[in-house]
């Protein structure tokens, strides 16, 4: 796969994750919609570590803290997902939606540029 392939793969993975955040908005949400969520950031998150750690990216440690955080709220979401009434859930999808967009034009942007000067590509 070429790199130009391997950044929009992980556009459309960020975007995949932007409409499991939407479905959180959604009347008949349950259980299962926090599970996926969990489960494709989960996937997503795992791959652009991999990614990090095979062109020793040096930033690693920051931005997985930022991935754990993000891990972190969303397992909490899922222990306390029944307690949510619609302000509530759309509340959580507009923070996880701002906290992903700033998370993809910060820490992923400098990750971004690494690759593309990496000579290890």
């Amino acid at each position: 796969m070429t790199l130009t392939s391997e950044l929009i793969w992980q556009d459309q993975q960020h975007q995949i994750l932007f409409e499991l955040i939407d479905e959180i908005k959604a009347d008949n949400v349950d259980v299962s919609t926090f599970t996926r969520l969990i489960d494709y950031a989960e996937h997503h998150f795992s791959l652009e570590e991999s990614y990090m750690q095979a062109l020793e990216y040096p930033d690693y440690d920051n931005h997985l803290a930022a991935h754990n955080k993000f891990r972190s709220e969303l397992l909490k979401m899922l222990d306390d997902h029944h307690h949510y009434d619609k302000g509530l859930r759309d509340m959580l999808a507009d923070f996880l939606s701002e906290w992903l967009k700033r998370h993809i034009f910060g820490v992923d942007k400098k990750l971004e540029a690494f690759i593309l000067n990496s000579e290890r590509k």
